[in-house]
């Protein structure tokens, strides 16, 4: 519990320092993700997400939309390794001056470790993404470096607290691009399926939005199916 204490502290002084920054956007947005885990083997999963960044609630004047795709290997109950491809669409606020949508094409490479304390659990994920991006006037391959931790703090057998940090840098000229920063509740629905609901701060060099955060998350075990 102290451990969880300490993190908890963290992460609100990680915020402080956020709303230090230029908030850039005064509008309350929203953040949507499913997400979906389907174990196909003892050690291949295949992945997939969507997500849905909106600059209003609740789901006005699109910020972005993504989806992914990915195949994983469990090297080991704690470590596993991934390869994914993701497609998006970047809006400006307002789509200002009516500029086209900034479209994104991404391969990412991935290794996630994962471990407990008592009962908290903690997952470290390091990506790396190679993004080909199509602007109005000119197209442009970016490199950035991703490292997300988080933490995950069961109360009782169905609500749980649920806080990340999620630091990315360009390493084209290696600096900082992004910082995502969450807290929020967790529901367990069944031993498939959750859902999170909370308060997540986007945080860009020269502007940060804040936003709802409302995630499902979906697991689907065919390999236990297929054994049957």
């Amino acid at each position: 519990m102290r451990i969880t204490i300490f993190y908890f502290l963290l992460f609100i002084i990680s915020i402080k320092t956020l709303t230090s920054q230029n908030n850039g956007e005064n509008e309350f947005g929203s953040w949507y993700e499913i997400t979906s885990s389907n174990r196909i083997s003892n050690k291949f999963s295949i992945s997939g997400s969507f997500t849905s960044w909106n600059y209003q609630l609740p789901a006005k004047n699109s910020h972005l939309l993504l989806g992914i795709v990915g195949l994983n290997y469990q090297i080991n109950p704690k470590l596993s390794v991934g390869v994914s491809y993701a497609y998006g669409e970047i809006e400006s606020f307002n789509k200002i001056n009516d500029i086209p949508a900034t479209i994104d094409h991404r391969i990412m490479e991935q290794v996630v470790f994962n471990h407990k304390s008592n009962k908290v659990s903690f997952s470290h994920r390091f990506r790396l993404e190679q993004r080909f991006l199509t602007y109005p006037q000119e197209n442009l391959l970016k490199h950035r470096i991703r490292y997300r931790f988080k933490i995950k703090t069961p109360l009782n057998r169905l609500f749980y607290l649920s806080t990340y940090d999620e630091i990315h840098f360009n390493l084209n000229s290696f600096d900082f691009q992004q910082n995502r920063a969450f807290a929020g509740l967790g529901i367990t629905i069944n031993k498939n399926m959750t859902t999170e609901i909370g308060y997540a701060r986007h945080a860009f060099k020269t502007k940060s939005f804040n936003r709802l955060s409302l995630q499902l998350n979906l697991k689907c075990d065919f390999n236990k199916k297929n054994t049957n």
